[in-house]
């Protein structure tokens, strides 16, 4: 399971695509690698 950015219940682990959502489409995988890039951009600065 992961928030909306990607982050996952482990601190400074993300995830998104198919290992959250399931099978899904290309589409949607790239947005979630995109929303979790700024996520991870954010908790690395912080």
């Amino acid at each position: 399971m992961a928030d909306e950015n990607g982050m996952t219940s482990l601190p400074g682990v993300f995830a998104g695509g198919d290992i959250v959502r399931g099978a899904a489409t290309v589409i949607l995988a790239m947005g979630d690698g995109k929303r979790a890039a700024k996520a991870m951009d954010q908790y690395l600065r912080s």
